[in-house]
């Protein structure tokens, strides 16, 4: 190993991180853009031919790729603790290569059952590497980078993600828009696969048995064996609760501007980007305020600066226009004062996201056993998966019942407030952590 990077961005130029950065990059970047591009054809072309609405068919997609994560990521962690995960990085994106002409196959038949098919295969070589990108880490960086490595490879992912998503909306319904996104998503898996070559060897820690592949067990498994460490299990239900909020806002982001901002999809773009790189910016920002230190102390401000948010967020939100209201296009909200200062809360909110899960997954990754790192993230997946799944359930009974989607949005989000004074308890060196402990002693 190298010298420790002098700074952030330093680790760019290292080979020790930069074929990882880039894999996982491309990686998000790819997935979001396959997956964007299918709903939009969805929701413009498909659902009619086939007659079918697509608040049936845009559903069916999200949990054909959130589904691998929960059934395959334990076996999945399993491997990534037994052989090289360098190699494994290797296996994995070549398979993107296979599913990318696969893709293109489905684009020009607009073969929906294909095209779902791929989702559902796309999450399961998610699922695969997801425990890989985060356990690595620890084998490439010294522990004074790795706030600044899990800040970059958390915040560039959500920006991987954005910009992901504006290839496949934009392009697949135009003229040629089929083609072009053919090309672009295998010349990026391509890329990917080059950029996995130069990753250096990352062996096993220890020899720990073998793989169980039978799926139901590997998770009662490891449940079991990651309970016991208390530290890590905290780490692994502080990350949930972010992907529990995340899902929130992008599953109500489009009812809560049609109907209450009175906004069309550019607007949605542009606040859905504004997001993105405000947890980009969280994360960052993260790693150069730790200094190198794997700081507990920013989970808590990152939470409460959350709810405070939440509640500006519900002031800012105008009285919801009437349903034969012209909806607002980009041009029209923002040249308001409350367009642009909905976006900035936007913004903001995902900025202290940001600073709050980075710091957590630096937490899980040196509470983990070195040996059992890639598994206890793969739980970690997991336990994600279902409060996603969680998450559309409560928003999906309290849309029935009647609630208007930004009350949801602060509803949730107020949650922050107790989560805030859970993960101040283990910073116990600030006053806020001194005062959450007086009051509840772990």
């Amino acid at each position: 190993m190298s010298e420790p990077a002098p700074n952030q961005f330093a680790l760019l130029k290292t080979r020790r991180f930069l074929p990882l950065f880039l894999v996982q990059f491309l990686g998000a970047f790819n997935d979001q853009t396959y997956q964007k591009a299918f709903l939009a054809l969805i929701t413009y072309r498909l659902a009619d031919e086939i007659g079918m609405p697509t608040g049936i068919l845009l559903p069916i997609s999200s949990i054909l790729f959130i589904l691998p994560f929960a059934i395959i990521a334990p076996s999945a962690g399993q491997l990534a603790d037994r052989r090289d995960k360098a190699v494994l990085m290797r296996y994995i994106k070549a398979w993107e290569i296979v599913l990318m002409l696969i893709a293109c196959v489905g684009y020009y038949t607009q073969n929906i059952f294909l095209l779902y098919a791929l989702v559902f295969l796309m999450g399961a070589q998610s699922a695969m590497f997801a425990p890989i990108k985060y356990s690595v880490l620890p084998q490439y960086l010294r522990r004074e980078e790795l706030m600044i490595g899990n800040g970059l490879v958390q915040g560039f992912t959500f920006l991987a993600i954005i910009f992901g998503t504006i290839v496949g909306n934009e392009l697949i319904l135009r003229d040629g828009g089929t083609l072009v996104i053919c090309i672009i998503v295998v010349v990026v898996a391509v890329i990917g696969f080059v950029a996995s070559l130069y990753a250096p060897s990352a062996p096993p820690i220890k020899h720990v048995g073998k793989v169980d592949w039978n799926l139901a067990r590997a998770i009662l498994t490891l449940f079991r064996e990651c309970r016991t460490n208390r530290p890590a299990m905290r780490a692994i239900y502080a990350i949930s609760w972010f992907w529990f909020l995340g899902a929130t806002f992008l599953t109500l982001l489009y009812p809560y501007g049609e109907e209450e901002l009175g906004v069309d999809e550019g607007v949605l773009t542009i606040l859905l980007a504004g997001f993105s790189v405000g947890v980009a910016l969280g994360a960052i920002g993260s790693g150069l305020l730790s200094r190198g230190k794997i700081d507990v102390s920013l989970p808590p401000i990152g939470a409460f600066g959350l709810a405070i948010m939440a509640v500006e967020l519900w002031i800012a939100t105008p009285v919801a226009p009437g349903p034969d209201t012209p909806l607002l296009n980009r041009s029209e909200f923002f040249s308001t004062f409350t367009g642009w200062r909905v976006f900035i809360d936007f913004v903001l909110i995902a900025a202290f996201a940001g600073l709050y899960v980075t710091p957590m997954n630096v937490v899980l990754q040196t509470e983990a056993p070195d040996n059992q790192r890639a598994s206890f993230i793969a739980l970690s997946n997991v336990v994600d998966s279902a409060a996603i799944v969680l998450n559309g359930l409560l928003v999906l009974i309290l849309v029935a019942a009647g609630v208007k989607s930004s009350d949801i949005l602060i509803v949730v989000t107020l949650t922050a407030l107790p989560m805030s004074f859970l993960v101040a308890r283990y910073a116990p060196e600030t006053l806020y952590g001194r005062i959450a402990l007086s009051v509840w002693p772990r």
